[in-house]
């Protein structure tokens, strides 16, 4: 059976530890970095920052379970999910972090000392571990004051590590004013290459029975048709496994097939984050997908109908939130910022909903 395409905190860790491709280097410093800590009081809190489907809650069950594999006895782990709704201030994060230890916790809400002191109880001189997941979110969540009471927990208790998530950087770990600024090691999860897209076809192919895609798909002829996919689609480990879904041998020696069902499959998904931007972010970024390329302010500003202060603006917002790259002309006038969209799959679904996209 295949791993969860869309929650792998669903599947088992051992498991998805045998289906790991492409980030071993990773997995092993992360495992050291962990394991280590516990038994030298350092506290390397760790960010993994990587767009949706870069795999970053697989790979931190997989380095959560080889830590506990070696170290089992010096760390408590202590996780909130991936998408945890329950979080609205610094009490509610600790009872998330106590409540697979202790389900009474939540009577302590208000108690926050209270609570800080039955997890390091529960700790019992081990290593927590804390482990939360989209971090973007729960800080903002508990504002700047709970950001600082977490920060001022973390330093006097000198038990705590952080390893955390987030799709990009954001400014509660950026910002030199706010308490987290400069704490975390930075960890960028980047995309697959084509040989590592290959060997994730070919094991959930063989997984399902399908052993001509599985042949095809790490031969030459297959590598050069996935190395097509890839121009178009990218490759996130997601993006890979959704590759293995809908593709058949004939399918991916053709390569359009395999793209159009990959645009049919995804454009509900891309067309639910565009509906939760800002309507003025959200026309920049249909607008930069209907063009050919790169973008000037000026540019962008007139054909949405705002001005260039205001265009301006909403780019920058926009690319901080990973919808849209800056970049510089390497020639002509170098004062004029070009803006492109971040991931080229954007461009492709909103030309295949509106009917005009071509292979």
């Amino acid at each position: 059976m295949s791993a969860p395409l869309y929650s792998p905190g669903a599947a088992d860790a051992g498991d998805l530890d045998t289906r790991t491709v492409g980030r071993q280097a990773l997995l092993s410093r992360l495992v050291q970095r962990f394991g280590t800590a516990s038994t030298d009081g350092s506290r390397p809190h760790t960010l993994l920052v990587g767009p949706r489907g870069s795999g970053k809650t697989h790979t931190v069950r997989v380095a959560l379970h080889r830590t506990l594999g070696s170290h089992a006895e010096d760390v408590l782990p202590l996780i909130i999910p991936e998408d945890a709704l329950a979080i609205g201030n610094y009490g509610d994060l600790l009872v998330e972090l106590l409540r697979t230890h202790d389900p009474t916790a939540k009577n302590l809400r208000r108690d926050v000392v209270a609570l800080e002191r039955a997890i390091l109880d529960i700790a019992d001189g081990r290593m927590v571990l804390a482990v939360i997941e989209n971090l973007d979110r729960v800080f903002d969540a508990i504002g700047e004051a709970g950001q600082g009471s977490l920060r001022a927990w973390v330093e006097t208790s000198t038990a705590v590590t952080i390893f955390a998530t987030t799709p990009a950087l954001f400014p509660g770990v950026s910002s030199r004013t706010l308490p987290w600024y400069g704490s975390f090691i930075i960890e960028e999860l980047g995309d697959l290459d084509t040989a590592e897209g290959a060997q994730l076809i070919a094991r959930a192919a063989h997984d399902r029975g399908d052993d001509e895609l599985a042949g095809y798909a790490i031969s030459p002829d297959g590598l050069y048709r996935l190395g097509e996919v890839a121009a178009t689609a990218g490759g996130t480990p997601r993006l890979w496994r959704l590759v293995a879904e809908v593709a058949d041998r004939d399918s991916l020696c053709a390569v359009t097939p395999v793209i159009t069902a990959l645009l049919d499959r995804l454009s509900p998904l891309y067309q639910q984050r565009l509906w939760q931007l800002p309507a003025g972010e959200q026309r920049l970024v249909v607008e930069i997908a209907r063009g050919d390329g790169p973008r000037t302010v000026s540019d962008l500003a007139a054909a949405v109908g705002v001005s260039s202060q205001t265009a301006s603006a909403a780019l920058g917002r926009l690319v901080t939130a990973r919808w849209v790259v800056a970049t510089k002309s390497d020639a002509g006038d170098r004062r004029a910022t070009w803006y492109d969209l971040t991931e080229p799959l954007v461009r492709h679904v909103v030309r295949y909903r509106e009917g005009r996209w071509t292979p």
